[in-house]
Order: C-alpha cells, then structure tokens, then sequence
C-alpha cells in the first residue's frame, strides 16, 4: 500500500498492483473540494513512480460534485502522454449519473468505466509476456440493421479453431449482437455513411471484442432501465451477464469503443 490517509468526509488507499502497471485507488465516503488536492498529490506520486493505469474504486462513494470531475479530467492529462488508462470502478446509480450529466466519459481519452473492482481490472487489458496475442482480426460492417446478422456470423466464424462450446458461442453471439445493434442506434449519426469496426484479438487466456462507432457517445448508462416492462434498456444487462467483462471507453477521432472479454476455456475443459 502507497498511500492511505483519512479526512472528516472520506477515506482513500492506494494499492499498487505490479503485475498491471497499476494502482487500485480505494475511496470511502465524499470527493469534494476538501479532498481533491490531496487525492491529486498522492495520485501525481504514484504516477510519476510508474503507475500508467489507475483504477478508482468508487463503490463505497456517497457523494462527487464538480471537483471530482475536475480530478478526472486531470488524471486525463497525466495520463494521455504515458499511454495509461483510468478505470471508475462501481459508482452507484447517483454518482455515475453525475458522470454522465458532464459528458466526460464521452471525450476524455483516457477514462472508462466498469461495473466493479475485479471488471475493472479486467478492463485495464495489460497483457504480459505469458499471454501474448495469437492473432487478430477486424470486420467492418456498414451502420445497417440488415448488416448484423452477417457480422455476428463472420465473428463466430472466426471463432471456430478456440474451442469454444456451443453455448458460450451463442453468449457471445448475443452480447457482440446487443454491442453492435447499440452502435446502430447510438453511434451512427448517418446511417448511409457510418461503418462500425469489429476488432477480435485472441490470446491464450481470453478473446476480446472491440466495437467501434463513429457517433456522438455512448457509456452504457442511459441505456440501462429498471423497469422490466420497458420496451427497451437490455442490452448492455445481456452483455454484462453473458461476457466476463465490458468496458465502455471513448474511440479515437470520437464515437464509442465497447470492449467485451470471454475468458477461453481452460484445457480440462476442452
């Protein structure tokens, strides 16, 4: 543990994780004005220490005003030049609606968000030396419902040689469905013109699927609806029970990229 220190409103930890290049920042309570620079100084420590990917674990927040998202968009800047990445890791319903009322997770480049800690970690995607990637490949598909059928069936295809059985097939081919009828509905500001962008990376241990659009933003959170009688809302809940891990982060030259993870299945289980 680096750093660990409580105030009248919160409590914060760092812990840093080794083996991803990371630091796990445990916070408890307000991020507010009163707490902000000194979360900032502590994180700036670490950073300059090595840490190039940070997830702030926000389970146990209660409370974030404009101050926190000022600290965001800091830890954006320190990030971006270092190649790093900061995961906001289990924000409640009210906090993780502040983000989404500022639009930062739609344009800044270096944060995403995920649904908990381990999700988090999951999402930070650093791949070390025993799991290099076997190969990759991308599909681009035309913004077209009448285009996602083909997709999905290319992307399985692909598929063939992992050993994957029939139902976790079918669990992808419904998750990458919901990722790609999203980026239709969401991200494609001229159905005639956009392409979305399939990118399948498969490595010893797992295969990610990246889904790219080109539109104004989407973060998995106004999609998602409690009441389940809504005539729609379900598709990021699908993607989330049938994949081990989605991420949601913002694309390069704009739009969405959703990351979903499959962990392959081990040996014994082939």
């Amino acid at each position: 543990m680096d750093h660990a220190k409580a105030t009248d409103t919160m409590e914060y930890s760092i812990d840093r994780r080794e083996d991803h290049q990371a630091c796990v920042v445990h916070v408890d309570g307000d991020i507010d004005i009163a707490v902000v620079p000194e979360l900032k100084q502590a994180l700036d420590q670490v950073i300059e220490t090595g840490c190039t990917n940070v997830v702030i674990d926000l389970e146990r927040v209660t409370y974030a005003d404009s101050s926190a998202l000022g600290l965001l968009v800091w830890l954006d800047h320190r990030l971006q030049p270092r190649h790093g990445k900061a995961v906001l890791a289990g924000a409640n319903r009210d906090v993780g609606r502040i983000f989404e009322l500022s639009g930062l997770l739609s344009v800044a480049g270096c944060l995403e968000e995920s649904d908990d800690l381990g999700t988090a970690m999951a999402c930070i995607d650093v791949v070390g030396a025993s799991a290099e990637l076997e190969w990759s490949r991308v599909i681009e598909v035309e913004a077209d419902v009448q285009q996602l059928a083909g997709a999905r069936d290319r992307v399985c295809d692909l598929l063939s040689t992992l050993e994957f059985g029939d139902a976790a097939l079918f669990d992808i081919k419904v998750a990458l469905g919901e990722a790609l009828a999203n980026a239709v509905r969401h991200g494609s500001p001229d159905e005639e013109d956009s392409v979305i962008a399939v990118e399948v990376l498969a490595y010893p241990d797992r295969v990610v699927f990246e889904v790219t659009d080109s539109g104004s933003g989407f973060d998995g959170y106004h999609a998602c609806s409690d009441d389940i009688y809504a005539v729609s809302g379900r598709g990021v809940m699908f993607m989330r029970a049938l994949m081990d891990s989605v991420c949601f982060a913002p694309a390069d030259g704009g739009g969405t990229t959703v990351r979903l993870v499959k962990h392959r299945p081990a040996e014994a289980d082939r």
